[in-house]
């Protein structure tokens, strides 16, 4: 594992050399945390609900934008052939890009740990949605990061990448919305698209009560897209 950590660590290093990094941890914070609290200050309890409600949507944008970079980059700098030629598994370069990917989100979070402390100023907060919703994100971001990188496989250009990233989450979230929901209930796409989307797992996880099955999906949908992702990466080094 001692590739990994060093890859890992590489893929830190470049990512927060990058401006575009800042550029969306600042997009990020400041987008959450200004949309919860013009709604925060109208509401009549004390409650994160609405900052976490937003981290789907805001993921969605968000995380593209840092994955786009995973596999385009290399191929429009040439620097993929290195990496594929070197002594190195495929799958440890993946679980590198991975991490790195994971650390900037978790970096992100770590920004956003005063909206929970000004929110309990105001009145009696109940610990465990909050620490329930923090670690949903996790998941929730982990799930995103594993399915932009494997999308950002396919094409050299960024904006590509950015673009069909962000269509394939946004689908993923909505078809979980309680609308669409509502529409589908009591029927088999009401309950395929239940399974499918990361919305209600995520939701699940908010409100402070673990549910193995919840995490069993993003485990389940991490790794299968890591998966897939090394068999990209893996056909394109026998090419």
């Amino acid at each position: 594992m001692r590739s990994v950590l060093t890859l890992t660590l590489r893929e830190i290093r470049q990512t927060f050399l990058s401006p575009i990094a800042y550029a969306f941890l600042v997009v990020f914070v400041l987008f959450t945390t200004f949309m919860f609290f013009r709604v925060f200050w109208l509401a009549e309890t004390i409650s994160m609900a609405g900052f976490f409600g937003l981290l789907p949507l805001a993921f969605a944008i968000v995380i593209p934008g840092i994955t786009m970079r995973t596999w385009a980059e290399e191929r429009k700098q040439g620097t993929m052939e290195l990496l594929l030629t070197a002594p190195i598994e495929v799958r440890h370069i993946v679980l590198a890009k991975f991490l790195a990917s994971l650390t900037l989100v978790l970096v992100c979070l770590l920004l956003t740990l005063y909206v929970p402390y000004t929110v309990a100023a105001f009145g009696d907060l109940d610990p465990g949605p909050v620490w329930g919703g923090y670690l949903g994100a996790f998941f929730l971001a982990a799930t995103f990061i594993a399915v932009g990188m494997f999308l950002s496989a396919f094409t050299q250009d960024q904006i590509v990448a950015f673009l069909v990233s962000v269509c394939t989450l946004f689908a993923l979230v909505l078809v979980g919305d309680n609308y669409i929901q509502s529409e589908f209930a009591g029927g088999f796409w009401g309950d395929f698209f239940r399974v499918l989307s990361p919305t209600p797992h995520f939701e699940s996880i908010g409100r402070g009560v673990v549910d193995i099955r919840d995490l069993y999906y993003f485990l389940g949908l991490s790794g299968l897209f890591l998966f897939l992702n090394v068999q990209v990466i893996n056909l394109r080094r026998w090419r």
